[in-house]
């Protein structure tokens, strides 16, 4: 006798299967909702490096036919509807000109209902932070050659100015269809570990400074460096923002070396944030995947 499945249970399994996860998702939003009236009332609560660190681990124990990258798409739309549950949350994203656009990433990260303010300037984003009107914002990854160096407004100290807390997409198959596009997350809280990070610092030269010199000075600290820009206005000075290949807070013993090894090169340093590595490719491959896959190669 034939012992194969009909396709009728099968189908009647998947059905028993959909109404447990869809049961299970109904739970999670009322655990979710219950956290956010436990928390003191505030600004939404948001964490980037506890969503990569969620991640991470069921990326780590997933098994199955299942591609990771999905996973990863699955578990970003309900952590987005988490992040609803706890009270008004919205997002500026840069928008200076057609094809720079980041609402496109910021909706594809943070769900289709959260509110999305486009703003044509990089210090109207951090404005729109600054003033409550967004919870976060999307920016532009700084580059060299850059026309406006928007990290060096973060330059600062006080309870108002934003840091950087993350990088989207989280993984490369989360960017927006048909776009290219990254983007550092800015918002008024500090940086957290993850467990695999990099963070920004803002020096400020009292005279010129390469980019070179100034990494010499930075390892020197025991602060591996990732990359270099630099900021020179006849106004402003010499402004280097160092991208550290490890996860810096505001105590680390090595800012206090920095300082005290080049106090006469560097008048000032600033951390100014950081973010949680995003996922490689690779990490979204299927160990068995890939073997064969190197084996026909």
């Amino acid at each position: 006798m034939d012992s194969t499945p009909s396709l009728d249970s099968l189908r009647g399994e998947i059905d028993e299967i959909d109404s447990k996860i869809h049961d299970l998702l109904m739970r999670r939003t009322q655990v979710s909702r219950t956290i956010a009236n436990a928390k003191p009332k505030g600004p939404t609560s948001f964490r980037l490096a506890r969503e990569m660190q969620v991640l991470r681990r069921l990326v780590a124990r997933h098994a199955g036919p299942l591609p990771r990258a999905v996973l990863v798409r699955l578990w970003r739309e309900i952590l987005a509807d988490s992040l609803s549950q706890q009270g008004p949350f919205a997002v500026a994203a840069y928008s200076a000109e057609p094809g720079s656009s980041l609402t496109g990433l910021a909706r594809d990260h943070f769900g289709v209902l959260t509110p999305v303010l486009e703003r044509g300037s990089a210090v109207r984003v951090i404005n729109a932070v600054v003033e409550g009107e967004c919870s976060i914002g999307l920016l532009p990854p700084p580059a060299s050659d850059a026309p406006d160096a928007w990290w060096r407004y973060l330059a600062r100290s006080g309870e108002k100015v934003p840091r950087i807390i993350g990088y989207l997409p989280f993984a490369p198959a989360a960017a927006p269809s048909g776009a290219d596009q990254t983007a550092l997350v800015i918002g008024l809280v500090d940086a957290e570990p993850s467990g695999a990070d990099h963070s920004f610092l803002v020096l400020e030269a009292g005279s010129e400074l390469s980019r070179s010199a100034a990494r010499s000075l930075v390892e020197k600290a025991d602060l591996p460096v990732h990359d270099t820009v630099l900021w020179d206005s006849p106004s402003e000075g010499y402004l280097l923002l160092v991208e550290v290949a490890d996860f810096v807070g505001r105590d680390d013993p090595r800012l206090k070396r920095l300082q005290e090894n080049n106090g006469e090169r560097i008048q000032h340093c600033w951390l100014i944030g950081g973010y949680p590595l995003p996922f490689a490719e690779a990490d979204l491959v299927d160990p068995r995947v890939a073997a064969k896959e190197r084996e026909r190669s």
